[in-house]
This record gives structure tokens, C-alpha cells and sequence, in this order.
């Protein structure tokens, strides 16, 4: 925006944001709608496809709003054209029919150049100009999703795998759980005969022992009493 235009509002986002952050600004007409009338562009405004509705965030609508004014400020070019109508029609108290014939009255006296054809060429640049903007961000977003669900799949796969060779090593994990506390539950049967074989054979040797030492004493003593 040139220095020219700084007689004309004191930022050209002012009239702008008071309807951002206003809700919707006030037709001068009764019935007509706060929008720039059919008559500003003779074709279609290109639309931007969303394949799914999100819920809307007011708060953050109202700052990327912002954003996106600001963005059409920053295109804006010197001298007064479509952007410094429409601004000036919001000012007034919104951009309907008598606001912007009223703007672009006020706004002629101080560009002689500025006209109809004017404002429909330097509008229309600003819609094109926006829409490439917003498709080429876009496009980028879309790019960086893509690779996100890419690599939220590839994580996925991953962790599928993990989870199911885990799930096999806890399930073997578990037989083989199964197998020792069924070998500790068995372990008295293996085992206990053997112990009491061996403790009978022990008993059986300290009893024969015995009685062989009881006929040997037997005989000692018969030696110690009976032989001279």
C-alpha cells in the first residue's frame, strides 16, 4: 500500500478486523448481505475442496482469518484498488451495495484512474492470487500428512510385529510355566521312592552291622572269659 493511501484509514486491516472480531458487519440496506455484491466479479470465485468437515475452532478461525488478511495486505499493491475499496466499505459498516458505491466514490477523487474495470481486474487478482497461495500451502500440508500417515503406518506395522512376537514369546513363556510347576507338583513322586530306598537300605546295613558286631563281641567276650 502506498503512502497515498494512509489518508484513507489508519491501517488498511482496520476496517477488516472490526468484522473478524465483531461477528458480521452491518448492511446499510435492509435484506442485504454483508458480503461484496455478485456485480464485483462476473465469474465464479474459485472454491478450495475439504474432503472432511473438522469441528471449527472459533478462536483459531478468527486467527488464521487474521492471517489470511494480512496475507492479502502483504499482496496489496500502491495506489487504490479493489482492497482499499472493500476495506473502506467495511469501515462504513460493511460491504454492502451502498457502502462500496459510496468507497468507491470517496476513494475516485483521490485516484482519477481508479474504475469499475479497475476494481474487477485488481479483485479478481486478489482472489486468484489467494487461491494459489492457500492450494500451493495446501498442497504442502496434504505432502506432509501423507508422509505422516506414511510413517504412522510404517510405526503401526512395526509395532504389530513386536507385539506379536512378543505375544508368541510370553504364550511359550507360559508353557514352559506350566511345564516347571507341573515337574515341582510331580517333583515328590520322582524322587521320594528312591529317598526311601536309600534309607532302607541304610537302616538294613546298620542293622546287619549291628549284629555281626553283637556275635563278634559275642565272641570276644567268650575269648576274654573262657581262654587262659
Amino acid at each position: 500500500m502506498s503512502d497515498s493511501n494512509e489518508n484513507f484509514g489508519s491501517g488498511i486491516l482496520k476496517g477488516l478486523k472490526k468484522v473478524l472480531f465483531n461477528s458480521e458487519a452491518v448492511s446499510d440496506q435492509p435484506g442485504q448481505p454483508s458480503a461484496v455484491p455478485s456485480t464485483m466479479v462476473e465469474k465464479p470465485l474459485p472454491k478450495l475442496t475439504v474432503k472432511e468437515e473438522l469441528p471449527l475452532d472459533q478462536e483459531g478461525f478468527k486467527d488464521m482469518k487474521l492471517r489470511v488478511y494480512q496475507l492479502l495486505e502483504n499482496m496489496n499493491k500502491p495506489g487504490i484498488d479493489f482492497f482499499e475499496v472493500w476495506n473502506a466499505a467495511v469501515e462504513m459498516g460493511g460491504a454492502s451495495a451502498g457502502n462500496i458505491k459510496s468507497a468507491f466514490t470517496s476513494l475516485k477523487y483521490a485516484d482519477k484512474s481508479l474504475t469499475k474495470d479497475k476494481l474487477l481486474e485488481s479483485g479478481m487478482a486478489y482472489v486468484n492470487g489467494l487461491t494459489s497461495v492457500i492450494e500451493n500451502e495446501s498442497k504442502k500440508r496434504l505432502e506432509e500428512k501423507s508422509r505422516l500417515d506414511k510413517e504412522m503406518e510404517n510405526v503401526k506395522t512395526s509395532l504389530n510385529a513386536e507385539i506379536v512376537s512378543l505375544e508368541q514369546q510370553i504364550t511359550s513363556l507360559q508353557q514352559k510355566l506350566a511345564e516347571k510347576r507341573s515337574e515341582k507338583e510331580n517333583i515328590h513322586g520322582k524322587y521320594e521312592p528312591r529317598i526311601v530306598e536309600i534309607d532302607v537300605k541304610i537302616n538294613a546295613g546298620r542293622q546287619s552291622v549291628n549284629s555281626v558286631l553283637g556275635e563278634m563281641q559275642q565272641v570276644i567276650d567268650i575269648i576274654r572269659k573262657d581262654l587262659n
